[in-house]
């Protein structure tokens, strides 16, 4: 990646008025929007002008940001315009003709990172923030986007590269009288260390289970009103509904929209096969029914389904059932004191099985989510961790210098999260810290 190029990209349709936004980002962007007759407004500033293409004049807002502060540290210039995609499109030939070139997947972000504007972990931040498909997803992805993991590794790192400039500062002055750093307080600071870590490991959340998509299971026997239920939730007609015990043959599955997020629902064949079921031969019901318990087994969610009127003993299914709700309640008489009664048909009690579900699919909400954090990051901590446990080990047999490589390796394994830690940070820390020449 060259960042002396000029890249530009153009993101979809935005606000009420349908807008596109051309984004340039390079030494070359002020003068690419000159060349469409656009005034430049100035740093963080708007101006409504009319831009013209080859003859082709059309409206347009032209937002200007001045290196270094724009997103990617270098000038950056949004010309927002009409939602038109073939505008759009001949918008970016003339910008390539005259010289921009079309940005690579994340180099706008790249850009940023390479220019000191964001560290790895904001960066990935970004991406988990475009990914997100959840309020849950959102909010984890923006506290890493707007640096919560690297405020959080700063305090752990700043003592680990205190440590190990007095350990290197006890190694240059071995020949001497002089120790800068007592057993007694490595140990401390090295318990410390790792109470810290594993504190960060333990409140956070992987990104990638975050991305996740909950999967709920309706499971019941034949004609409990799992296919109702499930058309209710999507809000659409996808399983076919008849009075006839079996209808439901596959599992069938649709996506519903909960309060925070989407989950797919499985509308699953009935556990146990009608009695007079003869024209499904047995080993295509002993399939059917396989295939039911495996996708109970890998269900996030597992709702049994009962018909309210249904008085035999409760479905052994293959793991214990996270709710039990009951269908058909405006039929019933009387209704059970177990489970949440609902009624697909007449709307009953259903916000509150969205809600429990909601409540299911992504845990109770405590008004934040956890600290997303990516394998990456917790491989570096993983690291960082063994590398501390070698380096309490050292301590005790008294051997500086391999303490010090292992405190090395670990200020690397977190610097991985980040960004790297440069033997100058060290030193400045000695000479800063200590009054060498006394």
């Amino acid at each position: 990646m060259r960042l002396d190029d000029t890249i530009c990209a153009i993101s979809s349709a935005v606000g009420p008025a349908a807008r596109m936004v051309v984004r340039l980002s390079g030494p070359l962007a002020p003068q690419l929007a000159r060349g469409l007759g656009a005034d430049l407004p100035g740093h963080g500033r708007a101006l409504r002008a009319p831009l013209n293409l080859d003859g082709l004049e059309f409206p347009g807002w032209v937002y200007q940001f001045i290196a270094p502060r724009s997103y990617t540290g270098q000038d950056l210039i949004e010309l927002h315009i009409p939602g038109n995609p073939l505008l759009a499109r001949r918008l970016l030939d003339r910008l390539a003709r005259d010289g921009a070139r079309s940005a690579e997947p994340g180099e706008f972000t790249a850009r940023a990172y390479f220019n000191g504007k964001l560290d790895l972990a904001q960066a990935e931040g970004v991406a988990a923030a475009i990914a997100a498909q959840n309020a849950q997803q959102l909010h984890a992805a923006r506290r890493l986007m707007a640096g919560e993991l690297s405020r959080r590794l700063a305090a752990p790192m700043n003592q680990l590269a205190q440590l190990l400039a007095l350990v290197e500062a006890d190694i240059d002055f071995s020949d001497q009288d002089v120790q800068l750093l007592p057993a007694l307080h490595a140990r401390q600071h090295l318990r410390n260390l790792q109470d810290q870590l594993r504190a960060l490991v333990h409140n956070s959340a992987r990104i990638e289970k975050l991305s996740h998509e909950p999967t709920i299971v309706l499971a019941g026997r034949p004609n409990a009103g799992k296919s109702t239920l499930a058309n209710a939730l999507a809000a659409q007609t996808r399983s076919i509904v008849s009075p006839v015990a079996g209808t439901t043959r596959d599992a069938l599955s649709v996506q519903v929209k909960l309060h925070r997020g989407i989950v797919r629902v499985i509308d699953m064949p009935g556990i146990e096969a009608p009695a007079s079921d003869e024209s499904t031969p047995i080993q295509i019901q002993r399939q059917m029914q396989r295939q039911a318990q495996r996708m109970i087994d890998e269900a996030d969610v597992v709702v049994l389904v009962r018909d309210v009127a249904d008085a035999r003993a409760s479905l052994d299914l293959p793991r214990a059932a996270d709710a039990v709700v009951y269908s058909k309640c405006d039929l019933a008489s009387q209704l059970p004191a177990d489970g949440l009664c609902i009624s697909a048909h007449t709307g009953t009690n259903m916000p509150e099985l969205r809600d429990k579900l909601d409540r299911l699919a992504f845990g109770n909400d405590t008004g934040g989510a956890a600290l997303a954090m990516a394998a990456r990051h917790l491989n570096a901590i993983e690291q960082a961790r063994a590398a501390l446990d070698r380096a309490a080990a050292r301590l005790e047999q008294n051997h500086l210098d391999l303490l010090a490589a292992d405190l090395r390796e670990a200020l690397d394994a977190l610097g991985q999260v980040l960004g790297a830690v440069t033997p100058d940070d060290i030193l400045g820390r000695i000479f800063a810290t200590f009054c060498i020449g006394k």
